[in-house]
Order: structure tokens, then sequence, then C-alpha cells
């Protein structure tokens, strides 16, 4: 099983992710460290990724994912990912048929997203661009498989009980 925990910049998805694989003694993988450098580059200028920037980003998540899954002893891996849009989880769900993909889906208030991505360092996303991600945010609806929506907070055990569910 793949955990995708996604949501716009400063949303939690890494402290989210990182908790997640350590409850479900899972791998965790940052999905920030796989962009290629062209796409790293184009967020340090201040310009958003189109969809074509993030097609390639989005199949090296699903199959470096599916690898650390097979070679976990859960057969699990956590990673984060924006994963914004539906075509976006649809492509990481298409590029990783063989395991079972679940999203963590985080939310949080535009200004907070903005006070905490304001306080980062050496990332290279800046408080600019958020606006660019929830501009093109699709939230997964109640209809969209395997996806678990937080707000503001994500209850780390409740959604450990969710994913263990998901699996079965």
């Amino acid at each position: 099983m793949i955990v995708v925990v996604g949501g716009p910049s400063g949303c939690g998805k890494s402290t989210v992710g990182s908790s997640l694989a350590e409850a479900l003694n899972a791998p965790y993988v940052e999905g920030d460290a796989l962009h290629p450098k062209e796409n790293i580059h184009k967020m340090e200028t201040g310009h958003p990724l189109t969809d074509e920037d993030r097609w390639g980003w989005l199949a090296k998540i699903a199959h470096h994912s599916q690898e650390e899954a097979l070679k976990s002893k859960s057969g699990i891996c956590v990673v984060s990912c924006s994963s914004l849009k539906k075509v976006y989880r649809d492509r990481i769900r298409e590029e990783a048929p063989e395991e079972t993909v679940c999203f963590v889906f985080i939310t949080v208030d535009l200004e907070e997203l903005k006070r905490r991505v304001s306080h980062r360092q050496h990332h290279f996303m800046k408080v600019d661009m958020v606006n660019s991600q929830i501009a093109i945010m699709e939230v997964p609806q109640t209809n969209e498989s395997k996806c678990l929506v937080y707000h503001n907070n994500v209850d780390i055990k409740d959604c450990v009980s969710k994913i263990k569910k998901l699996m079965k």
C-alpha cells in the first residue's frame, strides 16, 4: 500500500507523513526530494508548475513509493506529494497499479498556510506560490476512492485506524 499525504504547501505533509510512517512501521519518502531540478528552479524563481511539469514527477513518486512498499516488512510506504488535483491523484494510481493507493489530504486556512510557509528556511517553495496552489486545488470528494480529508489537524491515531480499514 502507498499512503500519499497531500495538500498545499505548508499544510503539514512532512510532519504528518513522518508520523504516519512511524505509526505504520513504514518508510517515509519526502516527495519534494523527487522533483527534477527544472521543477525546483521554476518554483524557486516564483513560477507555478504546470500539469506538464508534474507528470514525470508524479510517475516518479508512484514508482519510487511502490518499490519502497515492496521492500518494507509492513508492505506500506508513506510519501508526501501535494496531489492537488484529482487528475494528479489518478496518475499516481495509474502508475502504481499493483499497489493500493490511499490519500490523506490536508487542508488548512490560507492565512495559516502563508504564515507557515513564510517561516520555513531552506525550502524552494516561497509564500507567494501558495495562492497558485490554492487556485488549482481540488479537495477529494466523498466519491473519490480511498481518500481521507482532514482540515487543519490530523489525529494520527484516527488516521492510522482509517488507513488500516482501507487496507482490508
